[in-house]
């Protein structure tokens, strides 16, 4: 599968960036109408779901042609430790393309820009910065440059330049928003956000949320056994419950990211508590997580026997230039009793599950295109049963966000001398309890492995590595995954031996 190969978009204004269709398919018009009512329910609940008003008339959702300002934000991420807010500010860079800019609140390190610079080919766009003040105040970085004089007047200026402006967050908040609709008012010019709405962002990320949406398009048996729970008390009973006929249970706090919000109880030691003593634990077990004690929460099953964990990688655009672009399928990568995911690469799947694979895809993101949803996206899944030619697909959470495999896939396309048949690996590690070597010091070491336009091969870093920032991100692109795995398992090698796992 050809997942770097770009499809020509700038005529469309679909994103700034090449996408790419993995497969043709169109959804009927059966199944376009049958997914149009269920939305247009939605809307009878939500009327002002897909309503822009309240940041003025010159910022909408979508993308033209011009100025792009990047900023990734953990700040609105349930369970986010303060020190990690900002820690991912750099990643988004590889998106970006000469002219555009990048916020951060981070230390700059000059080196990495320099790398990025030099590795994409392209003279880098302007990086601001700007000033979050005391991190346990938790200010949004958008926030922050809203309060910067600076760096609102640059980017207004380049606004009036150009006669537009984009903005592309990590996650859209209200902030972001506001933030645009402040470059509109200074510029007099339309400002568009490459993302949704704020109130339909936070609709799409609720765990809750998704699931219970995903029984209404797909049918109850699209998702695994899933409850909804406002109390502590009804939480031990369905735990007891679901404990007599179930080996694992998950307790998911609904807008957290990824498994930072997951707990997982064996079922045998559940049946070992009363109910009271069940109560306590479960919210002794939470509140040492960081949970407010904010209901609802979920509790489910907890798939031990998973084949594999597929994600569906997706750019919706606009309704009137065309239907969601499902880019690829990955394998996600995971490690842990909570199933961390520490990388991802293409999967290849027999051709009758990959072809339900992404029609279901399809049906979920155009349901959410029906409701304004524009941007990116990502559906997790996971394949239960005996093997992948009899396995149930079971639709598990919805990233409406940019996330650890869209923004690697995404640059990837940005190399130059990328070849479009190219495999993609996805290797990202967090070491906090070990010294890793600074950036400079890293590329050294690591020096066999980097990609190279001559070489057309290797690995890309998209963080720096420091004191700050005490993890390893990067991908590789080589012509078979095993040459990638290869470099993968070299580089974490290099860095500690105790890396490697899920790579060889």
């Amino acid at each position: 599968m050809d997942i770097l190969a770009p499809t020509a978009n700038q005529e469309i204004h679909l994103a700034p960036w090449p996408v790419k269709t993995a497969i043709d398919l169109e959804l009927s018009q059966e199944t376009r109408h049958r997914i149009e009512i269920l939305a247009n329910k939605q809307f009878r609940n939500f009327p002002r779901l897909n309503d822009a008003s309240i940041f003025g008339d010159h910022v909408s959702a979508g993308y033209q042609e011009g100025p792009l300002l990047l900023l990734e934000d953990h700040r609105d991420i349930e369970l986010m430790p303060e020190d990690r807010v900002a820690s991912h500010e750099y990643r988004m860079l590889g998106l970006a393309r000469d002219d555009d800019f990048l916020l951060i609140s981070r230390p700059r390190i000059k080196s990495f820009e320099t790398y990025s610079r030099n590795v994409f080919g392209h003279d880098g766009p302007h990086i601001i910065e700007v000033d979050r003040g005391d991190s346990r105040l938790r200010v949004p970085l958008a926030a922050a440059c809203l309060n910067n004089e600076a760096a609102l007047s640059k980017l207004a200026a380049a606004a009036a330049r150009a006669g537009t402006f984009n903005i592309c967050p990590y996650l859209s908040t209200g902030h972001d928003w506001l933030l645009g609709a402040e470059i509109a008012r200074r510029s007099g010019c339309p400002v568009q956000i490459c993302a949704p709405l704020p109130q339909l962002s936070r609709l799409v990320n609720d765990k809750l949320w998704f699931s219970n949406h995903i029984k209404m398009i797909l049918g109850k048996d699209a998702v695994p056994p899933t409850y909804s729970v406002y109390g502590p008390i009804a939480a031990a009973a369905i735990l007891g419950k679901l404990a007599r006929t179930h080996d694992r249970l998950v307790i998911k706090l609904p807008a957290s990211a990824g498994s930072m919000g997951n707990l997982v109880m064996e079922s045998d030691y559940v049946r070992s508590l009363t109910s009271r003593e069940l109560r306590d634990e479960l919210l002794e077990r939470l509140h040492a997580i960081g949970w407010r004690d904010r209901f609802p929460i979920l509790i489910g099953v907890w798939e031990v026997a998973a084949l594999a964990s597929p994600s569906a990688q997706v750019w919706i655009p606009r309704a009137e230039d065309g239907p969601p672009i499902v880019e690829g399928i990955f394998g996600q990568i995971l490690a842990g009793e909570n199933q961390s995911f520490i990388g991802a690469t293409a999967i290849d799947l027999p051709q009758p599950l990959e072809a339900r694979f992404y029609q279901e895809a399809l049906e979920i993101t155009y349901y959410f295109q029906c409701l304004g949803f524009f941007g990116r996206m990502s559906l997790d899944a996971l394949l239960t049963g005996p093997d992948l030619s009899n396995a149930a697909l079971h639709w598990i959470e919805c990233n409406g966000r940019w996330g650890g495999v869209s923004i690697p896939m995404t640059a990837a396309r940005n190399l130059p001398g990328i070849d479009d048949s190219s495999e993609l690996l996805v290797v990202q590690r967090v070491f906090r309890d070990r010294n890793i070597a600074g950036f400079d010091a890293l590329l050294k070491d690591v020096s066999t492995w980097i990609y190279s336009r001559d070489k057309g091969e290797g690995a890309v870093f998209l963080e720096p590595t420091d004191q700050f920032q005490q993890n390893v991100t990067f991908f590789v692109v080589a012509p078979t995954q095993a040459a990638a795995r290869h470099i993968g398992a070299s580089i974490l090698q290099t860095v500690t031996p105790h890396a490697v796992r899920g790579i060889t």
